[in-house]
């Protein structure tokens, strides 16, 4: 009985620590540019947080170029990156309807957010109608990921590079946050597309070989 009591324990305390739980993003310092030579540059400082209450800190992972580098040494990760079908995972995708659901239930928050962008075509209309649509989107969407904007936390720049030619310099400072719970969430409704999507492949392909069967 003892045993029981402490399993049921368990997973309450597991469940609560889920329900509770929050990850923070702070991207201390993102930097990507193609660079006057055309090579392609980038580094970054981001720490990884899972947090109790938001307040007491459970772990911390700390993610640089370096970093990165070692691990994919240790693990290989992109060579399992081109075992994997991309076929198979764009049939998964969600959709533009489906992404700002999950937009929604993912809620996430934003505690700071400084972005400098520039680009540039070879294009004038073309890096014109890129910057419009970019600023557009990041205008509809910050208002929703903050709860009270300062100028000093909340600021972004995107400016277009009119020297006909393919440029990004792009710089990036932010503290993301979103529940564990979220996450989960938005998980399960992916795997269940997943499922339903499947099912319904099943369903089709049984449905023309019962067809052509009828035709012989």
């Amino acid at each position: 009985m003892a045993v029981v009591f402490f399993i049921i324990l368990f997973f309450i305390l597991i469940s609560l620590v889920i329900v509770c739980s929050t990850i923070k993003i702070d991207v201390q310092k993102l930097k990507f540019s193609n660079g006057e030579r055309r090579n392609l540059q980038y580094d970054y400082l981001i720490f990884l947080e899972l947090r109790f209450l938001n307040y007491i800190k459970i772990m911390k992972l700390t993610l640089t170029p370096q970093k990165l580098k070692a691990l994919n040494e240790k693990v290989k990760i992109n060579e399992k990156l081109q075992k994997i079908d991309v076929k198979d995972i764009k049939k998964d995708l969600p959709n533009k309807s489906e992404i700002k659901e999950l937009g929604k239930k993912l809620n996430l928050k934003l505690e700071e957010f400084h972005l400098n962008l520039e680009i540039g075509t070879k294009d004038v209309i073309i890096t014109s109608a890129i910057i419009a649509i970019l600023a557009s989107v990041v205008g509809i969407l910050l208002p929703k990921c903050i709860k009270r904007y300062h100028f000093e936390k909340y600021r972004y720049k995107m400016m277009p590079i009119y020297q006909n030619q393919n440029v990004i310099k792009l710089s990036l400072n932010c503290i993301i946050q979103v529940k564990v719970i979220h996450i989960i969430n938005i998980i399960f409704t992916l795997v269940r597309k997943r499922k339903e999507s499947k099912k319904h492949e099943r369903t089709s392909n049984r449905r023309s070989y019962d067809y052509s069967y009828e035709q012989y």
